[in-house]
């Protein structure tokens, strides 16, 4: 397997946003600069806004906005972890989650791979839908209250898992290919990916979106979570989960191999370990022409 190298330092990740800065802002832009540290825990302690979770495992590189002025170089430092935040001046809002392009990835593997790949299929990765995290968000779905900012997560970790297993389906059946098991994660993974057998979007489950051709799929898998369909999505709306919809597919932009280092750009919401995933399953199952 292509395994990432432990050090953070060996997972340097990088975001793509455009601020633009105004002296008479109303909040301060950072760059946060980080190694072995969760964004959300840095930003809770400071009150920081993001626009997106960086990998804790690594070096990263990311916009973060704040009321208080912390001066030009604020720094904390642990025994193996720290973080910087410097100064890049004043916007007029804060930033709010998805207010960015992508991110830039370099990463260090054991060995060189072979094959390179073009697309892969843009499942959710184990970061969101760690067992803990489905069970968690399943049982939230039925409490009579309003969830908070971390409930919330948990209940999106869950549609995630479903997103997940319901386009496996259609892959199952639309593709050859086989069935990998990572340890932490199980995917279908096609032998080749066909853009014109596979939609540009699948529906991320919620009482608005329309389901098209996910439903039969959708029905098949609440159906194996112990649910009736109509009945779930009934409860998606009394908890105003909208739904939404998510790429099938992405493709590393920019990609390169030097020696054991592989580099590329991944749009908002893309998973750099699931396209190493794929990398893994490329150079060791099937065979490329």
């Amino acid at each position: 397997m292509y395994k990432i190298k432990q050090k953070p330092e060996f997972f340097i990740v990088s975001e793509v946003a455009q601020h633009k800065i105004n002296k008479d802002g109303n909040f301060f832009l950072y760059l946060l600069i980080k190694r072995n540290m969760n964004t959300l825990d840095i930003a809770k302690k400071l009150d920081l806004s993001y626009a997106g979770l960086k990998d804790k495992q690594a070096i990263t590189f990311q916009y973060v906005s704040s009321k208080k002025d912390y001066g030009d170089i604020y720094k904390e430092k642990q025994i193996d972890s720290f973080f910087i935040l410097k100064k890049i001046g004043k916007i007029n809002k804060k930033i709010k989650i998805g207010m960015l392009e992508g991110n830039f990835f370099s990463i260090k593997l054991d060995k060189k791979p072979e094959k390179r790949i073009d697309y892969f299929i843009n499942y959710y990765d184990f970061q969101r839908i760690k067992p803990y995290n489905i069970q968690k968000g399943k049982e939230l779905l039925f409490l009579e209250r309003k969830l908070n900012k971390k409930e919330n997560f948990f209940v999106d970790a869950y549609i995630s898992y479903l997103w997940n297993k319901s386009l496996k389906l259609f892959l199952k059946e639309n593709f050859e290919g086989k069935e990998i098991d990572f340890k932490d994660i199980k995917l279908f993974i096609p032998k080749d990916i066909d853009l014109n057998k596979l939609p540009k979007f699948w529906t991320i489950l919620g009482y608005k979106a329309k389901l098209e051709n996910s439903k039969i799929y959708y029905e098949n898998v609440i159906k194996e979570e112990g649910f009736e369909f109509e009945e779930f999505i009934e409860i998606l709306k009394k908890k105003r989960i909208k739904g939404d919809y998510r790429r099938t597919y992405e493709k590393a932009k920019n990609l390169k191999i030097q020696n054991n280092w592989i580099s590329f750009y991944l749009k908002k919401g893309a998973y750099a370990t699931m396209l190493l995933r794929f990398l893994y399953a490329k150079n060791s199952i099937f065979s490329i022409k």
